[in-house]
């Protein structure tokens, strides 16, 4: 599996449970990314229930490192894309 595949399925993921969240995907190499999330405060478990076994199965069998980290929306404007 690649990194790109890896942060579409977290994507998906994501954007199933909140089709209204705001992702910022930073790549820091070919094998280590992060997703910030900027989503409404409510679905802040179920989107950490639905990504958190799945990262660390990249981790430990694919050798991926990408964090998920939810911010609330209300309170924590995502940043601009650049």
């Amino acid at each position: 599996m690649t990194l790109e595949d890896a942060i579409t399925e977290l994507s998906q993921r994501i954007t199933t449970i909140c089709p209204e969240a705001v992702l910022r995907i930073a790549r820091a190499s070919e094998e280590e990314a992060s997703i910030r999330v900027y989503a409404p405060a409510g679905v802040e478990t179920a989107i950490k229930a639905a990504t958190h076994e799945y990262t660390i199965d990249l981790l430990t069998s694919e050798g991926l490192d990408v964090q998920v980290l939810v911010y609330d929306i209300a309170t924590s404007l995502p940043p601009t894309e650049a």
